[in-house]
């Protein structure tokens, strides 16, 4: 019976004693090991446990694999306490990676085995290389690389899918992000970016992978897509706290802090799409109000739009230059408040382009009048109520939650308008009328 037990602790003390490709590592050569330039990797272990002799060959064999390219090293936390202290250790076989920074190691969260450990290694190995280059001034062309991809690949590190890519593409992929390229692709530029953080062997994540790709082909690049690998870039999923797999964080448009918002929308290509338009169309500014002065801009606003807004405001001679911009910016703040819905946004004065008027039913309540016009379907609406902040408010709330009382007219087509001058922003010219001599007219007007 001893000699069976001494056997046995003798193969769990043994499990890298005898391998000249893993150093066995003690609290006396810990930190020259780690120190040195270059990627280490070190595994945590513990005599008796089963899951660490599983993984010993397999440790081994990645070792030789990567011989000379990353150096491997174990330390028994049976024996080496302190070093299982210092770095935290609450379970086993715990994995670090040190690269350059040897203050912050990376936790290896992968599968345990000899290929999904060299590919993760690989990649460290990169980052480090583009790295340096960095600070040397020359940038470094990444390799076709072996690990990342969207979700859905094979555990501990899928190929790159046709869908992704190292730069920052506008044709609708999903990006594939990196520690390496995260802050030059997304926190430096000025778009707007919904980043996944997934996990390979994650079944949730791997249902989201053909949504997500759909979600960004249809967004066109309107809003960028991107996915990064949060086993292998454990950095970055720090970082960020991610905590469970998809996570999905909003990088919002313009300078970036650094600081994330979550996505709260569902997890269909529609429903992504939705939640991206509706989150552009809010951050937008407000659509131009403009003035009617051709056909073009007529055509452009309404064709082109899925509703546009027309009032008539009153003649400059009703209504000066300071009553015009009056009803000018109510337009606007309507504008303003209603700048999520594709609408185009128009005035005139009053009679400028009376066939415009009398094909869409205005002036007959006098001015300002206001209607909504449908070019596609050729209809439109009139508001009867007040043209003040609120009546036009509920008229167009209304209209566009398909609860207006108002009856659509039917418009045969828009007419075609001729070219006017734009208002130059004056008061109309006030008409001096002729002073008449009433004695002429056989007319006393003395008493």
């Amino acid at each position: 019976m001893e000699s069976l037990l001494s056997l046995f602790l003798f193969n769990c003390h043994g499990l890298y004693s005898s391998d000249q490709s893993v150093s066995h590592l003690t609290s006396s050569n810990f930190d020259d090991f780690t120190s040195s330039p270059g990627v280490s990797i070190v595994k945590f272990y513990a005599s008796w446990c089963g899951h660490c002799e599983q993984l010993a060959p397999k440790y081994k064999q990645a070792a030789a694999i990567l011989k000379g390219i990353v150096r491997f090293g174990a330390v028994d936390c049976d024996k080496q306490s302190e070093l299982s202290e210092r770095y935290k250790v609450k379970g086993y076989p715990t994995i670090l990676i040190f690269r350059d920074d040897k203050s912050d190691p990376i936790q290896y969260k992968g599968e345990r085995d000899a290929s999904s450990i060299t590919k993760f290694l690989l990649e460290q190995v990169t980052e480090v290389v583009e790295h340096r280059g960095k600070k040397e001034g020359v940038t470094i062309k990444k390799p076709s690389q072996s690990t990342g991809g969207t979700c859905g690949g094979s555990s501990g590190g899928s190929s790159r899918g046709s869908s992704s890519g190292s730069d920052s593409k506008g044709d609708g992929s999903v990006i594939e992000l990196t520690d390496s390229n995260f802050d030059d692709l997304v926190l430096k530029s000025q778009d707007e970016w919904l980043v996944s953080f997934y996990a390979p062997w994650c079944p949730h994540c791997k249902s989201l992978k053909p949504q997500w790709e759909l979600a960004a082909k249809k967004l066109g690049g309107k809003m960028k897509l991107g996915a990064i690998d949060a086993t292998i870039h454990q950095s970055l999923a720090q970082r960020y706290s991610i905590k469970g797999f998809p996570t999905i964080k909003l990088f919002p448009a313009g300078v970036k802090s650094g600081a994330a918002g979550d996505y709260d929308g569902g997890r269909s290509a529609e429903d992504i799409v939705a939640w991206a338009l509706k989150r552009l169309a809010k951050n937008k500014p407000p659509p131009e109000v403009l003035e009617i002065t051709s056909n073009t801009v007529l055509q452009n606003a309404c064709t082109e739009k899925q509703l546009c807004i027309i009032a008539v405001l009153p003649h400059l001679l009703d209504c000066q230059s300071k009553c015009r911009n009056k009803y000018i910016d109510l337009l606007k703040k309507s504008a303003e408040k209603f700048k999520e819905n594709d609408w185009g946004w128009l005035w005139a004065p009053a009679r400028s382009h009376p066939d415009l008027e009398k094909t869409l039913e205005m002036g007959g309540f006098g001015y300002p009048a206001l209607a909504a016009v449908n070019a596609r379907k050729l209809k439109c609406a009139v508001m009867r109520g007040s043209f003040s902040d609120s009546g036009i408010h509920e008229f167009l709330r209304d209209l566009s939650q398909g609860r207006s009382s108002v009856p659509l007219i039917p418009v045969s087509r828009l007419p075609e308008l001729k070219t006017v001058e734009p208002w130059d922003g004056k008061d109309a010219p006030v008409v001096e009328t002729e002073k008449i001599d009433l004695s002429e007219l056989g007319i006393k007007t003395e008493l």
